[in-house]
């Protein structure tokens, strides 16, 4: 993760009380989701980007 995203997260946790832990779970649980589809999509590219297969088109 970024440092952006990483600031982030401390920051939500640092904001978590009784009251509001569901939603503050849930938005932290959903940047780590985000984060680990965007790892996914930027390897997909780059696959894609560096494949033989692709010069030849």
């Amino acid at each position: 993760m970024n440092e952006h995203d990483q600031w982030t997260l401390e920051q939500l946790k640092k904001l978590r009380n009784e009251h509001n832990q569901i939603v503050i779970d849930s938005a932290i649980s959903l940047i780590q989701e985000q984060h680990d589809e965007i790892e996914s999509l930027h390897g997909a590219m780059e696959g894609q980007l560096w494949s033989p297969k692709q010069w030849r088109s």
